[in-house]
């Protein structure tokens, strides 16, 4: 049985403050891409964490300049 792994949230995470200086934006740019749905997040404990796949993923596909 294959499992998708496009429903499920991949290790390491990082919170908004560590997303934001791992980018060199704002933290909220943060907020603004999660809004859009271009990097994944999952709340845990009422703090919202990032995940890094993600986060490598956009930096990638050069849509940030």
């Amino acid at each position: 049985m294959a499992i998708d792994q496009q429903k499920y949230i991949a290790l390491p995470l990082m919170n908004i403050g560590e997303t934001a200086r791992y980018m060199g934006v704002g933290r909220k740019i943060i907020y603004q891409l999660l809004e859009f749905g271009e990097i994944r997040a999952v709340k845990d404990k009422g703090r919202l964490l990032v995940e890094k796949a993600s986060v490598d993923a956009y930096r990638a596909s050069g849509k940030l300049t």
